[in-house]
């Protein structure tokens, strides 16, 4: 069975996750095109780009979960080479996260100048890594169909459940004339899910849980002061929360 080395694996979550926030860093500018969106986030410098303390928060957060997910995670997949694009994906996706919650958590928009492009990534890695790990002769997985391919149907799966489920509830609040999700939760549902059901057939049900749990907890604390939750921030609770403890519990 030949799998990435504990070091190599860190090493490309961690540079996967320094490479999306320097870019996420570079075009800010062009993230918030509106005065009134810049104006509302604070620490930017005079070029809207952020100060060197929230860029370093921001970075770090990422590193901290690229790090973790790098260590961690490969233990629960399918130990063979197709484990890499996965965790590349995984740290592409942790460096954005900091500056995603961020965002949606001031503005309540999260910029398709990021979702997108690591979505896209995200979901071109998940291919990579199922045609590897169907082609690969061991893995932890060779008692199941999909042999080493699982973690990545597993993560793709997840997806396409999510975002049928976010789409289902988006679509139902434009029916009555609510405000239920925004269509940029919508387009993030595919990554979380992703994210979610990777390294456990349980990561699904526990981000769903923890990331509606977490909007309840935000809304009766914040009961009477405002009335629109941005759900962005709680999803990503919910993802990172269901790929880093559940493998552990269930």
């Amino acid at each position: 069975m030949e799998s990435i080395s504990l070091v190599a694996g860190l090493s490309l979550a961690v540079g996967a996750a320094i490479a999306i926030s320097v870019i996420i860093w570079i075009i800010f500018p062009t993230l918030i095109n509106d005065e009134a969106g810049l104006r509302l986030l604070r620490g930017l410098r005079t070029d809207n780009r952020p100060v060197w303390l929230v860029s370093f928060v921001m970075t770090a957060t990422g590193l901290v979960l690229a790090w973790i997910s790098g260590f961690f995670l490969p233990l629960f997949m399918s130990r063979t080479y197709a484990d890499i694009p996965i965790i590349i994906a995984l740290g592409a996706f942790a460096g954005a996260t900091a500056w995603l919650f961020w965002i949606d958590s001031i503005l309540h928009r999260l910029p398709n100048l990021i979702v997108l492009p690591v979505t896209g990534l995200m979901i071109m890695a998940y291919l990579v890594s199922m045609v590897l790990g169907v082609t690969s002769k061991q893995s932890a997985f060779d008692q199941l169909w999909a042999r080493g391919a699982t973690p990545a149907l597993a993560g793709l799966a997840g997806a396409g459940i999510t975002v049928v489920i976010f789409a289902i509830v988006y679509l139902f609040g434009l029916a009555l004339g609510k405000e239920t999700l925004g269509l940029g939760d919508v387009k993030l549902a595919i990554p979380v899910g992703m994210v979610a059901g990777t390294a456990s057939q349980w990561g699904l049900i526990v981000a769903l849980v923890i990331m509606n749990l977490s909007a309840l907890v935000y809304f009766l604390m914040h009961l009477g002061k405002r009335r629109n939750v941005a759900f962005g921030p709680h999803m990503l609770i919910g993802a990172w929360t269901a790929a880093l403890i559940t493998p552990l519990i269930l």
